[in-house]
Order: C-alpha cells, then structure tokens, then sequence
C-alpha cells in the first residue's frame, strides 16, 4: 500500500499544504488525482507517494486521523516536468502564493488541477484503402476506386454512404479507423516566405546578441525600426542550433499578427497559447508543445509557462507593457519567470521596445543588460510629425466638440486621399459617467466606488470593474434631480466620426467588440483589407499595429492617465502616445498625428510629440530620484481588504504598525485607502514599503501573510516587478 501526499485544488493559504491519502497502487508524483475533501470530491496534485508496510488501521492508530483513498488516477503520465515543478516552488516563495495557485498558472484550463469540467482529445474517423479487388456490387467497386484514388480521407467526406463503406471494410478492402486529430487554431493556408533581407544596423543587433549567449539583451528601437526582422533571425538561428524559441507579446490583440508573421516564416513549427483560445484548442497546443512537434511557442502571458524543452531563446516584445504583471494571485511579472527559465537553460532573453520601462533603460544604462539601440525606421522612413492641440484655447473659441478644427481636417484629408486613420481614445463605453444636475452627485456602481459608464449599444449602465449592469435611470436616486450625461468613450467617438465625416467607414476595437472569438483578427483584418478607413479604439490600437496606409493617428484626449495617483502614470501615458503616434505612416507614405490635451507644455506630451525617450528618461529619472521610487529603490504594495470597513481599518493599522516595529531602513507609507477604495463589496486600503534590501522585507511579509490566511480580513502583496531580480 501507499501513501499519497496531495495537494487541494483550493488555491488559498490556509490550504497551502500536501494532504495523506491512501493507494493500492502506486501513483506518479504531479498528476492529478479526484479525492474527497471535506464531504466533497475535488481534484487533487499529486506530490508524492511512499510505500508503507503499515495498514489503513495501523496508520489510523499511529497518526490520529482517518485516511481516505484516492478514489481515481486522471492522467497517465506528469503534466509538467521537472523544471517547471521547481519553477512553481521559486514562484510560490517569491510571489508569496500558495504552490498549488502557482500550478495552476502554468496549466491550461482543461488541465488545471480544479474539478471544473475539462475537454479530452479529438478524434475523426479515417477511411483507409488496404488492397484492389472485385467488390460485390457495382456501388462497392466505384467507392472502392475513390478510396483507392484517396487512400487515406476522413470518413466525412466520402461520397458514399456509411453502409457501402462498412461492406467493403468487411470485405477486406478497406479499413475504418479512430485517430486524434488537433483542433486547428489559425488558418492552415498561411503561405510561406523565407526570404530575409536585414538592414546594416538589424544585422549589428542580430550579430551582438548571438555573439553573447545567456546575455539579457535590451533592444530600444522607434516604431517601425524593424525589431520584428529581428526576432525573427534570431529565432532562425536558434533552430539552426536545435534549440526552441518562446515569443511573447502582451495583449492577445497583438498575438493573431505576431502568429501571421512567424507562420509565413516557419510553417506548421509554431504553437499558439493565449486565454482566447477555447480550452480545446489550448489543450492539443499544449500537448503539441509537450510532445516536442513544435519548437516555436508564440503567445501572450502565459505562454512563458509552456512545456517546451531545450530553450535558446525567450523574446518580450513591447517588454515595457503593464499586461506582462499578472494582476491576480500568483503575482508574477513575466520577464521575472523568463530570467528564471532562460538561466535554468542557458539562454538569452531579449526585451524589445520603442518605449523600454524606466527599470529596464537604467539597467542597460548601467551594463546590466546589453543596449542596442535602433533609433531610424526601416530605410530612413521619417517618423510622423506630430501637432499638439491645446483644448483650452478650443473651449475659448467656444469649440465643445470631441475633435478640434485641426483635427478635423487631418482627418479628413486623410480620407479623401483613401488613406487610413487611427484614433485613441482610451476609455470604454459611450459616456464614461452619469451625474445629477441639480446634487451634482454622480451615478455610482452599487458594489465599487465608481460611476457607472453607459453602454449606448446595449443600451445598460454598466459597471467596469465587477461587471455589474442595470438599465439607464434619467432620475437621480438621492434627490430626483434629471441625470445627464458627461465624459467620452470610444462608442461616442465612434458616432461623431460617423455623424461628422460621411465617406468614414468606421471599425472599433475595444474589450467590448472583442468579446467574442476570434474577433481580434477579425477586426484587424478587416480594417487591413480597407473595408473600414478608421480604427478608433483603447490602448489596444497603441501596440504592435502594422498597417501601411495609416497615415494619420489622433488622440483625442491624451491627457486620461496622466493625473492618476501613481508614480508610473507619466511613464505610461510617454508610452502610450509614442506607441500610438508609431501607428501613423509605416508605409511609403508619410505620417502624421494630432495629439488634443489640456496640458500641452507637460514633459511628457512634449517628450512624445518628438519621440524623445532620451529626454523623457531624463525627465522622469529625475523625479523618480527626487521622491525615491525604482529604479532608484524597491516597492512592496499590501492591499488590505474585507467586506467589513471597520476591520481594513484597523487591520492595516495593524500591519503599518507591525511593518514600522520590524524593518529597518525601510519607508513606510499609509495606511491610505486605495485610489477605487471599495471594489466586489470589499472596502480597501493601502500600505507601501520602501526599501533597497529585500531580504528582510520578504521574511516580514511571509509573516504577515500567514497570520492573516484564515481571517476575514485578505491580504495581497504586489511586489514592484524587479523586486528580487
């Protein structure tokens, strides 16, 4: 008989332990298990399993406890392997997350260790010929000749019946086969382009980073530098090498262009993973990488977790975007796990970026990564000339519209000479709140402190954060008053185009038209194909878009993220404007762009309107020293939440008090409520820690967290991303 210890699906702290279950048989370690916990049965991870000599009565009477059975064995052999299980033991200590949290990160859904239904292999029927003969009927001998003329075709597409087909397989002459078949992820008639011509300076960067294996190399290239060339010569030389290749981008709207261009390199030796992917689709690619058929693995965020083997090479384009920090437990940063992954393998990592992080330029700066830098577009192309609006003075000429004069005009000229345009506008929904005009008092989600945006085309008010929706109200709940209307999102900008400009064919690509499969390529194909001339969208337009006749990009309010209370907001909004400018004139043609703000003279509008990271980095570095953020020290972030106000409040003065008693030269900041103080019903407030020694900070934390692992009262530790690294 065996022991065997187990790990519950449930992914909380309390929990984070192996329980002893017994077997007959012996079972691998790290497959999944069905068990009963608590009355309940539940999928379990296997951890490990010992031989006992011992009966189930003896152990009962040894240990104290009852054990119970393992009562099914769900997979045949290990879901990860050995790396990737150490990877979740490091994950797991640095993230402050429990190891089986950690696991199903890695996993695909239909593989998690969780009893919510998972999918299985796919198999179709075949029709194989096996030998020419004299069939009984005239029927039997013409199927048996198209079978003949197709040896091998699915059974679906034979053009004779099922029952014609079974007397020739009981005849001997042909045969009726099951076999697995992959779910197919993108179209199969890619075409293949092999030729690669690189520029002086691609080669140069290519050359170094091969010259420096296991090197962190940081490649700063403006839009349309030709960093894709890149990687994709990189990546062939890896192959070259018999080494594997992951290729991350950050949003999953990046991801169906990315595929396109490694496909028409590579063929059939690339894998897909992302979230929308169906848990089908997600499973035979998993199992392709694991069974070794591929050696490219391109994807999003989690894609950094895939079983692939023999890694000599792990690229993060856009390696600056906020997308790469899981957001929810574990809380890792991506380029975090790759250094871990590339060091267990000794490969390189290459960051890419027009608008590289503060944390990562300074790095390279100092020696600490290789910098190449590609400051030209391909072929000397000019980057878009970029105009700035100030919005003030459209407001003093009376001018209320979302668009100003010049705006306008640009627009419309790019229209009229068949171009196309892009337009940013970063906020969702049709208005972005309702308030009252008699109270002033603004129409707030029921269960978060924030408005609620309205939705034109579902005609809903609908909350963004816990997705909580009702109807348009045209009363205000606290005095009666008449509800208006204030704010823009991208559904009305989307309606002023079309009002405004009557040859706009217009496109929106936002999380709301995206919901659906596969719609991502959809949308960008569509507007590729021109069947649209204007693409207005959120910050998902900003990234990675490459289109040859944008020739005009607007941003109609640059200024959305520039006063949030964060000490990155202007890092981003730099970022989020020379990204979006980069959009406009790829092509043969030139670019240009139109940047509407109330803030015209900021830095960071300036800095982008020249796309001048050098001068932002500048800018910005000195700020950051000034008040002491990265890279100029480390930063933990606690959030402390409960359904309970009365206890987030004294819980976090607990813990700031906890904090100041037992770390030294360390600055502790709060307790303070959180910039959205209530989200799902769960009041929040915030602790900050700065520090430049890790050590120390992390044994407090680990204490913090298992003290509060079984109270009301939740505790969530965001480590700044180069913490620990």
């Amino acid at each position: 008989m065996y022991i065997v210890d187990v790990l519950v699906e449930h992914p909380v702290m309390s929990l984070d332990t192996t329980f002893s279950y017994l077997s007959y048989d012996y079972i691998q370690p790290h497959v999944r298990v069905s068990i009963c916990f608590n009355k309940r049965n539940i999928i379990g991870y296997v951890e490990k399993t010992v031989e006992t000599a011992l009966s189930q009565e003896a152990l009962e009477e040894k240990n104290g406890f009852k054990y119970n059975f393992i009562q099914e064995v769900i997979d045949e052999e290990p879901l990860l392997n050995d790396e990737l299980l150490s990877l979740a033991d490091t994950m797991s200590k640095l993230t402050l997350s429990t190891k089986i949290g950690c696991l199903q990160a890695m996993l695909p859904a239909s593989l998690k260790p969780s009893s919510s239904k998972g999918v299985k292999e796919k198999y179709q029927l075949f029709v194989t010929a096996v030998k020419e003969g004299e069939p009984k009927t005239e029927k039997q001998k013409t199927c048996l000749s198209y079978l003949l003329e197709h040896p091998h075709c699915l059974l679906s597409q034979v053009p004779y019946s099922l029952t014609v087909i079974q007397n020739l397989e009981k005849q001997g002459f042909c045969k009726i086969e099951k076999e697995e078949v992959y779910r197919s992820v993108t179209d199969s008639d890619i075409l293949l382009d092999k030729h690669i011509t690189l520029t002086h300076t691609q080669q140069y960067v290519v050359d170094g980073i091969l010259s420096h294996p296991e090197h962190i190399s940081l490649i700063h290239g403006v839009t349309g530098s030709g960093k894709t060339e890149v990687y994709l010569a990189l990546t062939e030389a890896m192959l070259k090498q018999n080494k594997n290749v992951i290729m991350l981008v950050p949003e999953i709207s990046l991801t169906p262009m990315m595929v396109e261009v490694f496909k028409k390199r590579f063929g059939n030796n690339v894998a897909i993973i992302h979230s929308k992917l169906s848990n089908g689709e997600r499973y035979d690619e998993y199992r392709r990488i694991k069974r070794q058929e591929v050696n490219i693995v391109v994807g999003a965020r989690s894609a950094i977790f895939a079983p692939i083997e023999n890694i000599g090479l792990i690229i993060l384009d856009e390696e600056h975007d906020s997308s790469y920090k899981q957001d929810s437990d574990p809380r890792y940063l991506t380029s975090q796990i790759a250094k871990i992954r590339c060091h267990t393998h000794h490969a390189s990592l290459v960051l890419g970026s027009a608008t590289p992080s503060l944390e990562s330029y300074a790095r390279a700066k100092k020696g600490v990564y290789d910098l190449y830098e590609m400051l030209e577009r391909i072929n000397t192309k000019p980057l878009p000339y970029v105009e700035i609006v100030d919005m003030l003075e459209e407001r003093k000429k009376h001018h209320f519209s979302s668009f100003s004069d010049l705006f306008k005009d640009r627009l419309q000229t790019t229209l009229d000479q068949g171009e196309q345009a892009i337009i940013l506008m970063n906020k969702r929904g049709y208005s972005t709140y309702m308030t009252c005009s008699d109270c002033g008092k603004p129409l707030l989600c029921p269960h978060c402190a924030v408005s609620l945006t309205y939705h034109k085309y579902d005609n809903k008010l609908k909350c963004h954060y816990c997705e909580y929706m009702t109807s348009p109200q045209t009363k205000c709940p606290s005095c009666g008053g008449n509800l208006k209307e204030l704010g823009t999102g991208t559904q009305k900008i989307e309606e002023e185009i079309e009002e405004s400009f009557h040859d706009a064919k217009v496109i929106r690509y936002d999380v709301d038209s995206t919901l659906n499969k596969n719609q991502h390529a959809k949308l960008l194909t569509a507007f590729k194909n021109h069947e649209a001339n204007v693409l207005v969208g959120t910050q998902m337009v900003a990234k990675g878009l490459d289109f040859e006749d944008v020739t005009f990009v607007g941003v109609v309010n640059a200024d959305t993220g520039l006063n949030i209370p964060d000490y990155k907001s202007s890092e981003r909004t730099f970022q989020l404007l020379t990204q979006v400018a980069g959009r406009s004139g790829r092509g043969k043609k030139e670019g240009t762009v139109v940047i509407q703000t109330y803030n015209p003279s900021h830095y960071v509008i300036e800095d982008a309107s020249h796309h001048d990271y050098h001068a932002f980095f500048n800018h910005e570095m000195q700020y950051r020293n000034l008040a002491m953020y990265p890279p100029f020290c480390h930063i933990v972030t606690m959030v402390i939440s409960c359904k309970n106000e009365e206890s987030v409040v004294k819980a976090s003065n607990d813990i700031a008090h906890y904090l100041k008693t037992n770390l030294t030269d360390c600055k502790i900041l709060g307790p303070s409520e959180c910039t959205i103080y209530k989200v799902k019903d769960r009041y929040r407030k915030r602790v900050t820690v700065k520090f430049t020694d890790s050590k120390q900070v992390y044994k407090v934390m680990n204490q913090l967290v298992h003290y509060y692992k079984n109270g009301k009262v939740h505790l969530s530790i965001d480590f700044n991303p180069y913490t620990m690294m």
